[in-house]
Parts: structure tokens; sequence; C-alpha cells
């Protein structure tokens, strides 16, 4: 019995003295800042067609050439309004009987790329322009009212 009670009371003091230690310290911050070296993140946007000029690469559905749309949704901060976009051996699908040749204004364009941007809010944006690389193109008709 007496020693029940001896290892009783051990366990006791052995559960109590762990919770009664001291907190750790919190960690210091960097001595230096964090880098602000821009980095590549994708991106989506889409809105309707201004005005195209595309030209066939290598490739099939590969296309060089300039496309003017005006942007109504994006993310990853790229820009909305009017933009006009640089082509470089991109994928470009056309649906419903669209063409190269054949794209009237007010059709509707999706667009997949690539966006160049700082790291956090605390980088400083003085000669920092983003750089967008357009990868891939879907262009499908206007809608009828």
């Amino acid at each position: 019995m007496r020693k029940l009670v001896a290892v009783a009371t051990l366990a006791a003091i052995a559960a109590v003295g762990p919770a009664q230690a001291d907190k750790p310290t919190p960690p210091k911050p960097p001595k230096q800042p964090a880098k602000c070296v821009p980095k590549t993140e994708g991106f989506k946007a889409s809105g309707t067609l201004i005005k195209a000029a595309l030209i066939e690469a290598e490739g099939h559905g590969r296309y060089n050439g300039t496309l003017e749309v005006n942007v109504t949704k994006a993310n990853h901060r790229a820009p909305t309004g009017d933009q006009t976009y640089t082509l470089t051996d991109a994928r470009v699908k056309f649906h419903h009987g669209l063409s190269a040749t054949n794209l009237p204004e007010g059709s509707r364009v999706k667009l997949h790329g690539t966006i160049t941007q700082l790291p956090n809010k605390h980088c400083p944006t003085a000669g920092f322009e983003p750089e967008i690389k357009v990868k891939k193109v879907d262009i499908k008709p206007a809608k009828k009212k």
C-alpha cells in the first residue's frame, strides 16, 4: 500500500513539472529583409476581342501576332481593361467556325499564361514592370442575344 501511495505521488509530481515549464521565446526577426526577386506565376484572363492580327507559326495550332482584348476578369494581379497582348508561338484554339482570318469584334477570348510579380507588397515597385507571356488562347464567337 505504501508503494502504491509513493508511486501515485511521484506520478502527480511528474505530471505537474512540464506544465509549469517556461514558454519558449518567440523567434527573432531576420537580420536582413526578404529578397525582392520577381517570381513567375500563372494567370487567367477573359474578355471580348477588340482587334486581332495573327500569323500561323510552325506547329499545329500555334500563332504569332497581337490580340487587343477588353479584359473583364483576371486573376493574380493581371491587368484588366483594354489590353494588347503579344503572342509568340502561343497555342490558339478557334471554336465554331472562327479562324485566324475570321475573327469578328466582340468574340469571347480566354487567355492563359504567366506574369512576373514581386513577392510581397513591401518590395519597392520603382522601375518594375510585370512581364506577361501568353501561352494559350481560346476564342469563341460572341453570344447571341
